[in-house]
């Protein structure tokens, strides 16, 4: 597989809204966030402009293992793009510390806080989505 040029979607869920990432060629572009009512409708949109070939989906394990409501919830979203997307590669990634990564690039920005909330979610994303390309290129 040549994994460093094809198509990923990067999806970050959360219960209302869920935030996106998407790469073309190896660039990696943020997307705003999608409510959950169009989440299907609008990943598929993607899907399609996009020519995405592989979704990946931030799995968000707790940091001291007590709390799997979340995750779960995951899964089955997880479960229901492998039927909805039967053609494409379904995966995830550990997503833990990439919401402290992007306060830290964005503090380093001198955005202020209103700032750093509206844009963290998108740099997580876009973060999350460059971990896992970075690490299929390793992997080859």
């Amino acid at each position: 597989n040549n994994y460093w040029i094809m198509n990923y979607l990067w999806i970050d869920l959360w219960d209302k809204r869920s935030w996106l990432a998407y790469n073309v060629w190896n660039i990696i572009f943020s997307l705003d966030y999608v409510q959950r009512l169009d989440f299907y409708k609008t990943i598929k949109k993607i899907v399609l402009e996009k020519n995405i070939e592989t979704i990946v989906v931030g799995l968000p394990y707790d940091l001291y293992d007590k709390d799997h409501k979340q995750l779960n919830k995951t899964l089955k979203v997880i479960e229901r793009l492998k039927e909805v997307f039967p053609d494409l590669i379904i995966d995830s990634i550990d997503e833990r510390f990439t919401t402290f990564q992007s306060y830290d690039i964005l503090s380093s920005m001198n955005l202020s806080k209103s700032e750093m909330l509206q844009k963290k979610d998108s740099m997580s994303a876009y973060l999350i989505l460059e971990s896992y390309m970075n690490k299929k290129i390793k992997d080859l």
